[in-house]
């Protein structure tokens, strides 16, 4: 019963990011001042797939490095900055993309100083990310294992959105923008399904098996 049970779990969770993946392909227009509008009035979550083109400035003094990231094979960091937005009440978090690394050193990352203009897609559910650890920063390689905007906060000292600003392929500025709302697809979790439906049935044959050996013993 407990291979069955993870193997619906699975299942379900496969729907679920085929739902979060259907999400984010079919974008939902707005115009920049509807968008800057309805963020001023906290509706962040309701724009979740929204993709918009933003002009402002980065903070330089705050370059985060989301680690374990692999891209094309590669093992590397996300590279995550706050962006500032003339208008907006609090600062915009940025994933600017992907970047290879060689062991623990962290990539050099100068951001720019003049006003850029990035096409983002935005991420404002299903952030919470399941982690090994408790904690999310490590202090000796200024490193994050996952994404958690309340901490960040207060370290910068700033407002964040609770949201994430995904920066798109058409307008890298540092990293390699690999746009990826979920991190693992529908497709693993539903081979993972099969997988599980697979050692049940396994099991079952076993247990059966088994069973039949002794009532013949027992004869």
């Amino acid at each position: 019963m407990t291979c069955l049970g993870l193997a619906y779990w699975q299942f379900l969770r496969g729907q679920q990011k085929q739902l979060q993946l259907a999400e984010f392909s079919q974008p939902k227009p707005t115009t920049v001042h509807e968008f800057l509008t309805r963020l001023n009035n906290q509706e962040i979550a309701a724009m979740h797939g929204t993709k918009v083109a933003l002009q402002g400035i980065f903070d330089k003094q705050y370059i985060w490095f989301l680690d374990n990231r692999i891209v094309n094979g590669n093992v590397g960091v996300d590279v995550l900055a706050l962006f500032e937005v003339k208008g907006l009440k609090q600062s915009l978090l940025i994933n600017l993309g992907f970047i290879a690394t060689h062991g623990r050193t962290n990539p050099q990352v100068l951001l720019p100083e003049k006003q850029e203009t990035l096409n983002l897609a935005v991420k404002s559910r299903y952030l919470s990310q399941f982690s090994l650890t408790e904690h999310s920063f490590d202090a000796r390689s200024n490193r994050l294992q996952f994404v958690d905007i309340t901490f960040l906060s207060e370290q910068s000292g700033k407002e964040i959105y609770p949201a994430i600003f995904y920066q798109l392929p058409q307008s890298p500025l540092i990293a390699s923008p690999h746009y990826n709302p979920v991190v693992l697809s529908p497709e693993k979790h539903h081979a993972y399904a099969l997988q599980w439906f697979l050692i049940a049935v396994a099991a079952a044959f076993i247990a059966l098996k088994v069973r039949k050996m002794e009532v013949q013993h027992e004869v």
